[in-house]
């Protein structure tokens, strides 16, 4: 794998140059000689690796100031919400030891996330500060050269020549996203109708609500009848971290659409089944499942079912990853259309 093969535009081209060059999967680019004809004043932008494309925003009206301000935003947005869904999760009465949080599925997605926000926000402010790449002189003084590893360790790499390496923080930025679709999903569309929401749940036809909820609720309050901090910490940790993550995707960062496609979706499929692995380290220690499907004693000693939930949750992976695809290339070809017209 070559090193040209991570270097896309910051603004995809243009949508009716969609012949020998273009915007396609495969990251096949023209040479310097036909980039100078078709993008004669972005051949800069081609060269740019995942790392600072993380860094630009494909939209004109977001500068880099305004890219820093919005990250710094979400950044200390993130933060907040851990600080309040982390006193809430403390103060929440159970059975089992707080070391349980580690080990819940909507810890691993949401500090997933925080982590991916934390990095690049880093990296946009000293992209912003220092646009060119850090060199380390070797005739500078211990001083200057400890300076410069420093500033060079919290910058983004201008570089993309190592393919493992790029792969990886592809698969970051992808479960960074995937992760935070899927805790959501499995919350509202399986943890809240079972009646493990943490509230009182919606009324279906022939629904019972369990008599061992993993959360501690009163059952006659809804969401909005709770405590402040427990509404609070449940509609961010559950709901907005996938209004941020759309908003990652269509507006903050200019990285494409993941390739080798086959090996992200094996790379997602994996992750959730570290995640299970994970999960079942924390039931041996804690005696507490990371997602209520994954107790044989709330799933009434069916190993079968707990199995079935296992493949399902492994299979579910894919699906949000196709999502989070379908969101990238509809913001490349938007941004694409925006290009093309101001010409």
């Amino acid at each position: 794998m070559s090193e040209t093969n991570d270097r896309t535009p910051l603004l995809p081209p243009p949508v009716h140059s969609q012949g020998q060059y273009g915007q396609s999967d495969s990251h096949v680019y023209p040479t310097h000689d036909d980039a100078a004809v078709i993008f004669p004043s972005n051949w800069s932008d081609l060269q740019q690796p995942i790392y600072l494309r993380a860094c630009h925003s494909p939209w004109r009206i977001i500068n880099q100031s305004f890219l820093l301000f919005l990250r710094m935003l979400l950044a200390g947005y993130l933060s907040a919400v851990f600080g309040v869904s982390l006193k809430y999760k403390l103060e929440n009465e159970d059975e089992h030891s707080r070391w349980r949080i580690p080990f819940q599925f909507s810890t691993v997605s949401f500090c997933t996330q925080w982590a991916w926000h934390l990095q690049v926000t880093v990296w946009t402010a000293m992209h912003l500060l220092f646009p060119k790449a850090i060199e380390v002189d070797p005739r500078d003084c211990h001083g200057h050269r400890l300076r410069a590893y420093i500033l060079r360790f919290f910058s983004p790499s201008n570089k993309a020549s190592c393919p493992i390496r790029r792969f990886s923080f592809s698969m970051f930025y992808t479960m960074a996203h995937v992760f935070p679709f899927m805790n959501t999903l499995i919350y509202w569309a399986c943890l809240v109708p079972a009646g493990h929401g943490g509230f009182k749940p919606p009324s279906f036809p022939h629904h019972h609500p369990p008599s061992n909820a993993t959360v501690a609720y009163d059952p006659n309050k809804g969401l909005f009848e709770e405590d402040p901090i427990k509404a609070f910490s449940i509609i961010n940790v559950w709901t907005i971290t996938t209004v941020i993550a759309f908003i990652e995707i269509g507006f903050l960062n200019s990285i494409r659409r993941q390739t080798p496609v086959t090996g992200h979706i094996v790379g997602v499929m994996f992750c959730s089944a570290a995640y299970l692995a994970w999960a079942g380290v924390g039931k041996l220690l804690t005696g507490h499942a990371g997602l209520f499907f994954l107790d044989p004693d709330l799933m009434n000693d069916m190993p079968e079912a707990v199995i079935a939930a296992c493949i399902i949750f492994i299979g579910v992976s894919p699906g949000m990853f196709s999502y989070m695809y379908g969101l990238v290339a509809m913001r490349e070809t938007m941004t694409a259309t925006r290009h093309d017209s101001s010409r």
